[in-house]
C-alpha cells in the first residue's frame, strides 16, 4: 500500500487471486487492482518482501472495456478478480459500481452465437488438420500445433456449453468431471508416448468435441461494410 500510494492516486485498491481465495500454488502472486481517475493504464510486476505481486492500474473506462471484451471472449478474468477480491481501500462509490458490473457479468454468463461457435469450430478443426499434415515429417512442429489445437478445443468445449472458461489451472479438472472421455483424449493427445498415438487421440478428440477432424464446408455470411 505504501508503494501504491507513493506512485499512484487510487480511489480504490482491490486485492485478488488464489492467495486471497485460499488455494495458492508455490508460484502464486497477489493480483492488485488499482482504480484511479486518470485515463491511462499501467501494469507493474514487483516483489514485496519476497512475495510477487501484479499491480493493474486502470481507469473505470478501461475496466468497463475489459469486462465487455472478456465476456465476449468467454474468459472474464477481470470480472473474477473484481467479484472475488477484497477491497482494502475505497474513497468513491464508483468502487461498488464497478464490482457490481463485474458480478452482473458473471451472473449473466456466456452467450455465444451459432455463427461465432461455427467460426471457432472451423478454426480449431484446421489446427488439428495442420498437425496431422506434418506429423511424421516434423514431429516437433506437429506437437506445437497439437498444443494449440488442444488449447483451442478446451475454449470451444466451454463455449458450446454457453459457459465462461475457468482459470487455466482448473480447466482440465472441470472437463474431466463433466466429460471424462474428452478429458481422457486431451491427456492422450498431450502425453501419449509416440506421435502416432498422439495424432490418433487428437483425431478422436476432434471428432468427439468438434464433429470434424479437418476442413469442412462453412459460410460466414456477409459482414457489415463498416466492420473492422
Amino acid at each position: 500500500m505504501d508503494y501504491i500510494f507513493s506512485n499512484f492516486e487510487p480511489f480504490a485498491v482491490i486485492v485478488s487471486g488464489s492467495i486471497v481465495r485460499g488455494n495458492p500454488d508455490a508460484s502464486s502472486d497477489f493480483d492488485i487492482l488499482v482504480l484511479h481517475e486518470h485515463a491511462w493504464r499501467r501494469r507493474v510486476q514487483k516483489w514485496f518482501e519476497g512475495v510477487p505481486a501484479e499491480i493493474f492500474i486502470n481507469s473505470t473506462a478501461w475496466v468497463e472495456g475489459y469486462l465487455t471484451q472478456e465476456a465476449a471472449e468467454g474468459r472474464p478474468i477481470f470480472a473474477h478478480m473484481l467479484a472475488t477480491g477484497v477491497v482494502v481501500f475505497s474513497s468513491s462509490p464508483k468502487t461498488e459500481q464497478i464490482i457490481g458490473m463485474a458480478r452482473a457479468t458473471l451472473e449473466t454468463g456466456a452467450s455465444f452465437s451459432e455463427a461465432a461457435l461455427e467460426q471457432q469450430r472451423y478454426a480449431v478443426a484446421c489446427l488439428f488438420e495442420d498437425a496431422v499434415d506434418v506429423a511424421g515429417r516434423d514431429d516437433v512442429t506437429a506437437a506445437l500445433i497439437l498444443g494449440r489445437a488442444v488449447d483451442a478445443t478446451v475454449k470451444y468445449w466451454f463455449a458450446t456449453r454457453q459457459r465462461f472458461s475457468v482459470r487455466s489451472k482448473e480447466q482440465l479438472l472441470a472437463i474431466c468431471a463433466e466429460d471424462p472421455e474428452a478429458g481422457r483424449l486431451i491427456e492422450q493427445t498431450l502425453l501419449a508416448p509416440s506421435m502416432e498415438l498422439r495424432v490418433s487421440a487428437a483425431q478422436e478428440l476432434a471428432q468427439s468435441v468438434l464433429g470434424h477432424t479437418g476442413f469442412f464446408e462453412w459460410d460466414s455470411g456477409p459482414s457489415d461494410a463498416d466492420a473492422r
